[in-house]
């Protein structure tokens, strides 16, 4: 089956991995700055609910990776930068969708 991202970003399914890796992204950014050693461990929610929140979206991740792989042959990787996060293939041609920073 090929895969039309544009199509398929706009399903149930599609919709839902992209908040997923959204969630995901900014609890990441949120579990730094609360991690021990790096940032306030007790500031705002806490560090064991934003380590709670990553391995769920992780766990969630896992499953549409399985997903992708079964149903369109395409095996795509979780990728953030300090410019960008979003879902790639491993030689970085294939984008599934990129979602750019903004500017600080």
């Amino acid at each position: 089956m090929k895969l039309n991202k544009e199509k398929f970003l706009k399903t149930e399914v599609g919709a839902e991995l992209e908040n997923c890796i959204k969630v995901w992204d900014s609890a990441i950014e949120e579990l730094r700055k609360v991690t021990p050693g790096w940032g306030d461990p007790d500031a705002g929610l806490g560090f064991s609910y934003w380590d709670n929140t990553c391995r769920c979206c992780q766990a969630q991740w896992e499953v549409y990776k399985m997903v992708l792989l079964q149903f369109f042959g395409i095996e795509y990787n979780f990728t953030r930068t300090d410019e960008y996060f979003g879902l790639v293939t491993e030689d970085e041609e294939n984008w599934l969708f990129k979602i750019e920073r903004a500017a600080a």
